[in-house]
C-alpha cells in the first residue's frame, strides 16, 4: 500500500507536467486581450495587456531588433509566401517571439523607439457565408509577420492601423485575427474578417476593451474616421453578399464577417469575466454572449489590476476551473506561454515612457518584469530558449516553477504567488524614483539614462530568475521529503 501511495503521487505529478508541456504545437493560439484608455487608467497611461496561450513547450524569447537603413530595396518574406517592401529606414524595437521559427517570427508583442506598442496574434474566425464570399488568401498577411512589419515601419497607432489595411486590401489576409495598437495618445483595436476586409475602432479614452478569440467590433461608421477605419467597401460588400439583414438591422462587423451569431462560451465567458472584474456594478449576465465593445470601469484601473485580470480564473464564482474543476476557459490559464502589459505615456521621453511588463510562461506562476523601451541589452537567459527544456533558460525556469507549483498542492501555489506579489509591489513602489533618476541622467546625456534603465531592467530580470530557481529548489526539496516520509 505504501508503494502504491508513493507511485500515485509521483505518477500524478509527472502526468500533469507532461500534459502541460506536450500540447500539439499545431494547436491554434487562444489569447485574451485587455486595452485600457488613458482616462480609464489610474496614472494616465494607455495599456495593452494580453495572455498568449499555446503549447507549453513552445518557448519564447525576448529580443532587441535594430533599426536599419537600406541602400537597396528590401523585401521581408513570411513563411507562407507573403512579401512586403520595407521603407528605406526602419525603427528599432523590442519584441517577444517564438524560439522555434518553423512557423514564422510570431513577434507577439513589440514596442518601437517611437513608442508604438503592438500586441497581435489574437486568433479569430469567419462565419461560413463570409468565408465563401471573402475567402482567405494563402499567401496573404498573417499573424506570424504582422507585428514585425508594424514595429519596423509605423510611427504611431493610426499609421499602424492604415498599414494593416493596406496589407489586407492589396495582398489579402491568410487568416482572421485581431490585434491592438497604441501610442501615448490613442489605442485602436483592429480586426481582420476575411481575405480582403477589415475594420478598426478607436478605444475611447475613458473606457476599456476585453477581447477573446472572436471578432467583436460591431458598429463601423466609416464617415467618422476619428474613431473608425476599415475597408472602403466593407458595408457594401456585406450587403451585396447578404452577410447581414441590411433591410432590417444596422451593419455589425462581428455579425456580418465573424461568429457573433454563434458566439461560443469559450469566448464570451472571458469577455463577461473582464466586465465582471472591472465593472462589477453592471452585474453582467454570464450568459449574455454579446456585450458592449467598450466599457467604463467602476474605478480607474491600476497597472497591478490589469496584471491581476490576466491571472483571473473567475475566483469566487461557480466558473472557477482551478477551484471547482469545471470546464471553463478563463483569462488566467496554465496554457499561457507569455503574458505582457505594454505601458505607454506622453509625460516622459520615449525611451523612459514606454515599458513592456513581461511574464515568461503563465502569470499564474510567473512574475512581470519591466523592460523599458530604450534599453540596449537583455540578459542572455531571456534570449536562449528553444523547444527543449534548458535549465539555463529563463522561459524554462518560469515554466518549470509554474508546473511544480500547480502539480504539487495549494500551499505551494500560494507560496509562489506570495513571493511574486511582493516582487511586483516593490517594482511599483520604486518605479517613480527609478524614472526620476533616469530622467535626470537622460537630460545630462541620453546614453546615461539608457544605461541606467538597462541596468535596472536587467537587474530585475536576473533577480526574478534567481528567485524562481530558489522557489523551484525549495518545492523539489519539500516534495522529496514528503515522498520519503510516505515511503517510511
Amino acid at each position: 500500500m505504501l508503494r502504491k501511495k508513493v507511485n500515485f503521487k509521483v505518477t500524478a505529478a509527472l502526468i500533469i507536467l507532461v500534459l502541460m508541456c506536450s500540447i500539439s504545437a499545431t494547436a491554434l493560439a487562444r489569447c485574451t486581450t485587455v486595452v485600457v484608455g488613458k482616462k480609464a487608467s489610474a496614472d494616465g497611461s494607455i495599456y495593452i495587456g494580453r495572455n498568449e496561450d499555446y503549447a507549453g513547450n513552445w518557448a519564447k524569447n525576448l529580443k532587441l531588433n535594430p533599426a536599419h537603413k537600406f541602400d537597396e530595396e528590401k523585401i521581408i518574406v513570411s513563411e507562407n509566401g507573403f512579401e512586403w517592401k520595407l521603407p528605406e529606414k526602419t525603427f528599432q524595437y523590442m519584441s517577444v517571439e517564438d524560439a522555434n521559427p518553423d512557423l514564422g517570427r510570431f513577434q507577439e508583442v513589440a514596442i518601437n523607439t517611437e513608442q508604438l506598442g503592438v500586441s497581435a496574434t489574437n486568433s479569430a474566425s469567419q462565419n461560413k457565408k463570409a468565408a465563401a464570399a471573402d475567402p482567405l488568401v494563402k499567401t496573404g498577411v498573417g499573424e506570424n509577420i504582422i507585428t514585425t512589419v508594424l514595429a519596423k515601419e509605423a510611427a504611431d497607432a493610426r499609421e499602424a492601423v492604415k498599414l494593416v489595411g493596406k496589407m489586407v486590401e492589396n495582398q489579402g489576409a491568410a487568416e482572421c485575427f485581431a490585434l491592438a495598437v497604441a501610442d501615448p495618445g490613442e489605442a485602436w483595436i483592429i480586426e481582420v474578417g476575411g481575405g480582403h476586409h477589415w475594420a478598426a475602432a478607436r478605444v475611447p479614452d475613458n473606457k476599456y476593451l476585453i477581447l477573446a478569440n472572436a471578432l467583436r467590433i460591431g458598429e463601423v461608421d466609416l464617415n467618422d474616421q476619428e474613431n473608425y477605419l476599415g475597408s472602403a467597401d466593407l458595408i457594401e460588400f456585406a450587403k451585396k453578399h447578404e452577410l447581414y439583414d441590411y433591410k432590417n438591422e444596422p451593419f455589425n462587423f462581428a455579425k456580418a464577417y465573424g461568429t457573433a451569431e454563434d458566439y461560443k462560451e469559450y469566448n464570451y465567458r472571458r469577455v463577461w469575466g473582464g466586465i465582471n472584474y472591472f465593472t462589477s456594478s453592471l452585474n453582467p449576465d454570464p450568459e449574455a454572449k454579446n456585450y458592449p465593445l467598450f466599457v467604463k470601469p467602476d474605478q480607474k484601473i491600476k497597472l497591478s489590476e490589469i496584471m491581476s485580470f490576466l491571472r483571473y480564473h473567475y475566483q469566487e464564482s461557480e466558473y472557477d476551473p482551478l477551484k471547482n474543476g469545471v470546464d471553463q476557459r478563463a483569462p488566467g490559464t496554465l496554457k499561457t506561454i507569455e503574458s505582457h502589459v505594454v505601458q505607454l505615456r506622453d509625460n516622459l521621453p520615449n525611451p523612459i515612457a514606454g515599458i513592456t511588463w513581461l511574464a515568461m510562461s503563465s502569470p499564474l506562476g510567473s512574475v512581470y518584469i519591466p523592460y523599458y523601451s530604450g534599453i540596449d541589452q537583455i540578459p542572455a537567459a531571456y534570449t536562449a530558449a528553444d523547444s527543449h527544456y534548458d535549465s539555463k533558460s529563463a522561459y524554462w525556469a518560469f515554466r518549470e516553477l509554474t508546473n511544480l507549483a500547480y502539480s504539487h498542492n495549494q500551499l505551494k501555489l500560494d507560496y509562489v504567488r506570495g513571493e511574486w506579489q511582493d516582487f511586483e509591489e516593490y517594482q511599483f513602489k520604486i518605479q517613480a524614483k527609478i524614472e526620476k533618476l533616469a530622467l535626470n541622467l537622460y537630460y545630462q546625456n541620453p546614453e546615461l539614462g539608457i544605461d541606467f534603465l538597462t541596468e535596472y531592467s536587467n537587474d530585475r530580470a536576473l533577480k526574478a530568475l534567481h528567485t524562481a530557481y530558489q522557489m523551484r529548489d525549495q518545492i523539489k526539496t519539500d516534495f522529496s521529503q514528503i515522498l520519503l516520509k510516505d515511503y517510511n
